[in-house]
């Protein structure tokens, strides 16, 4: 035993030095990890526990999967950090690396990334890793999945019409715009859009505004930007689709579950989201009837504007007896044959270039145009709307607002000189609190 233990062992330290591939069939060890998810669920657990499994047949490596409720995951993964008791691999979020490497709870994995990095989407390292460069000094991470916005139409509809959709610098959101006024029939009950006119409706608007300002918005005085004659133009050409009747009347009181369904029932032709919604569409109807289009590009400098993120990323503990087999284990779960499966699962694209013959992730498959727009060094991900709090603004004063121009009770200027004066406010009352805080800039392939 203690020989096997010593092979396998050594393989562990030769991965750590870019031996990624190798495997040791049939072993045994007796190393055994504790892994904690933060966002369980029941089709989650299966997959962890599923792969451990075959991680222990690979490798004889034991893993214990746990699990905390992600309302407690933060409070409980501080008491275990102080503690000194934090899991060998912990499945976490970004907002919280501040706090583990301040604490210098986490492991840096600087060493993985310089042998492996180039086998890793552009995205993770020119967004996340570069982050985290600078952030912290170091790499501490390897994301789970990306989550990426597009914009899903109604393919056989566009097919019927016999209409062409533009492509490239071509694609802009005048261009959109005018795909979703090409799909309205009234006669065929077929509206052109899934409009969002409740909680969440100016987060897809802002993205368009950003468009206009390089993907900023606020000045490097914390100045509020999005309220340009062009910012007020824009907002009137996205929520005519609303006023011009090409979205439901009742749309100014849709969210997500509503957009979503809408689109999968028949009633809408196109629909801006995040690609999980890729997940409601397999289910819900024939492969023939949709597809994907890139988010449109600014016609002022050519960028293409994405919300992009991971939901969540695995990192080692400090405290881990075994960090080398911790690092192995995460390089297991990124291989693409096993991050392929996790990504199905929740509607995420894959982290590795290495996507085989997949036909989900392939060149025509349902997920092409989000890894096609991870990989178009025109990406951009600009920041949100401050470092500062903003959740009741979220909640309510943003979405409230912009139903009030949507319902004719105020105009498009008087709805950003709103919001904007608010948020303004905040923007500068957050530099003056918080000495050598700089305005956030967006993020690039570049």
């Amino acid at each position: 035993m203690k020989a096997k233990k010593v092979v396998a062992s050594a393989l562990a330290a030769a991965m750590m030095l870019g031996s990624a591939t190798v495997v040791l069939a049939e072993a045994e060890s007796d190393v055994s990890l504790r892994f904690i998810d933060v966002s369980p669920s029941p089709q989650r657990q299966q997959y962890y526990e599923s792969a451990f499994a075959k991680f222990k047949e690979e490798t004889g490596i034991t893993v214990n999967y746990e699990s905390v409720p992600w309302d407690d995951a933060a409070n409980k993964l501080t008491v275990l950090g102080t503690s000194g008791q934090l899991p060998d691999v912990i499945t976490t979020h970004f907002l919280w690396l501040g706090q583990f490497t301040e604490a210098d709870w986490i492991l840096p994995m600087d060493d993985y990334v310089a042998e492996h990095g180039e086998e890793f989407v552009d995205a993770v390292r020119n967004l996340n890793w570069k982050a985290e460069q600078e952030k912290y000094g170091h790499i501490y991470t390897v994301p789970d999945g990306f989550m990426v916005k597009g914009i899903f139409y109604r393919k056989d509809w566009v097919e019927e019409i016999g209409y062409e959709i533009p492509t490239g610098a071509d694609w802009t959101y005048d261009a959109y715009f005018d795909l979703i006024k090409a799909l309205y029939n009234k006669e065929e009950n077929h509206y052109g859009n899934s409009f969002r006119g409740a909680r969440g409706a100016v987060d897809p608007l802002l993205a368009y505004l950003q468009t206009f300002t390089g993907g900023y918005v606020y000045d490097e005085e914390g100045n509020f930007l999005l309220d340009s004659p062009e910012c007020v133009e824009a907002v009137e050409k996205w929520c005519a689709i609303y006023k011009e009747g090409y979205a439901p009347e009742d749309s100014v009181n849709w969210g997500f579950v509503e957009m979503v369904d809408n689109f999968t029932g028949g009633l809408t032709g196109t629909l801006s989201n995040d690609s999980e919604v890729a997940i409601s569409c397999q289910e819900k109807m024939d492969p023939d009837t949709w597809g994907v289009l890139p988010m449109p590009v600014s016609t002022v400098d050519g960028k293409l504007m994405n919300t992009a993120g991971s939901p969540y990323a695995y990192t080692v503990s400090k405290s881990s007896e075994h960090p080398e087999e911790a690092i192995q284990l995460i390089d297991f779960l990124a291989r693409p044959d096993n991050n392929i499966e996790y990504c199905k699962m929740g509607g995420l694209i894959p982290v590795k270039n290495d996507v085989g013959d997949d036909d989900t992730y392939g060149p025509d498959g349902p997920y092409a145009p989000f890894l096609a727009q991870l990989n178009d060094p025109n990406f951009t991900v600009p920041p949100m709307y401050g470092p500062f709090n903003y959740t009741d603004m979220h909640q309510d004063t943003l979405h409230t607002e912009l139903q009030k121009y949507l319902l004719d009770k105020q105009t498009a200027e008087e709805f950003l000189t709103t919001i904007g004066t608010e948020l303004e406010s905040r923007m500068k009352e957050y530099l003056a609190n918080n000495e050598g805080a700089t305005v956030e800039s967006p993020q690039t392939m570049q």
